[in-house]
């Protein structure tokens, strides 16, 4: 235990002369570097607000495209095309099974 408390009171001196005063009030910066970081951030934001402007562009232009792709798949009624297709099989399918069975029994 004489040890670590000798070893640490050997610490702590050189550990406080080794730290930094800073002052108590930091000093302005010159006028042109806040310039030059009105500047930049000037810049930040007209490269964001342009960046919004061309993807709502993009948006705009490819709604279009998107529209008349899904307007291909679908009818007047507003369902896609493929449902159409699959009522309509189920429907002949169910035909056909009547029509087999009434073959089958040979009438009804």
């Amino acid at each position: 235990m004489a040890a670590v408390a000798s070893t640490s009171a050997v610490v702590r001196p050189a550990v406080q002369k080794l730290a930094v005063r800073r002052p108590a009030t930091a000093r302005p910066a010159p006028k042109a570097l806040r310039c030059l970081a009105q500047n930049e951030q000037q810049q930040r934001h007209q490269v964001a607000a342009s960046a919004a402007a061309i993807s709502v562009f993009a948006l705009a232009a490819a709604a279009p495209a998107a529209q008349a792709a899904t307007e291909v798949m679908q009818l007047a009624e507003g369902e896609p095309f493929i449902v159409n297709v699959g009522w309509a099989a189920l429907a002949a399918s169910f035909s056909f099974s009547l029509a087999a069975v009434v073959w089958g029994r040979s009438g009804m």
